[in-house]
């Protein structure tokens, strides 16, 4: 037999079989012949798996909080990596420690000059604005009384040289001064401000400000 006669034979019948399989073709068990799983050979160095931490789906971004004051002490601390979990005390601890204090009781923390609560977090505080990848929110501190010792032992001598020098020098004032203060509205909001840090009561620190306001009006009027 010459190869092309064994081609077309081999042709034909290929011909005559289906090229697809029906779809409910079922092998006989009878002629089919089994064959024993194929197992792919062992690598030689073991791949590793990835030592890296996914991201818990649901967690909390992570920004910079700053810390500023420009009275006494002059403060600009940024602390990094904070969630908007961190609460105000611990905000206080930072400054705290910072500064050098051994409590927080004279620290004052202003969001939007207004006084934030030691039991709040910067979420309640801030809101929900605060993404991972921006800037953190702002705060202002103040310390009541100031920062003992920030000035030196040296300037305590000058200082009181200073005040009796003070009281025979003129003193000039710079924008508004006098009455016309009283008569702003940023005076009585600030004084509102003041009012609810001592107090720590939103009712308290209102009725003082309307019985302040209300004096003012009634016997500072006059006053020019």
């Amino acid at each position: 037999m010459t190869e092309l006669s064994f081609a077309k034979s081999f042709l034909s019948t290929l011909d005559s079989r289906p090229v697809k399989l029906q779809s409910d073709y079922v092998a006989d068990p009878k002629t089919f012949e089994p064959k024993g799983p194929y197992t792919l050979p062992r690598m030689p160095h073991p791949m590793r798996r990835p030592t890296t931490t996914p991201t818990a789906p649901g967690s909390a971004p992570s920004f910079r909080i700053s810390l500023k004051s420009l009275r006494n002490p002059p403060l600009d601390l940024t602390l990094s990596a904070q969630t908007p979990q961190t609460s105000i005390l611990e905000l206080k601890q930072a400054v705290a420690e910072h500064l050098g204090l051994k409590g927080t009781e004279k620290i004052r923390l202003l969001y939007a000059k207004k006084p934030c609560a030691d039991s709040k977090s910067v979420k309640d505080v801030v809101g929900d604005g605060v993404s991972e990848g921006k800037e953190g929110p702002e705060f202002s501190v103040m310390v009541m009384g100031g920062l003992p010792g920030a000035s030196g032992e040296g300037k305590e001598a000058e200082g009181e040289n200073s005040d009796a020098q003070m009281e025979d020098a003129p003193v000039t004032a710079e924008g508004s001064s006098g009455v016309k203060v009283l008569k702003s509205e940023e005076f009585w909001e600030n004084l509102k401000g003041f009012l609810l840090q001592r107090v720590r009561s939103q009712r308290v620190a209102e009725e003082t400000l309307v019985m302040f306001r209300e004096a003012w009006l009634e016997k500072g009027s006059s006053l020019k």
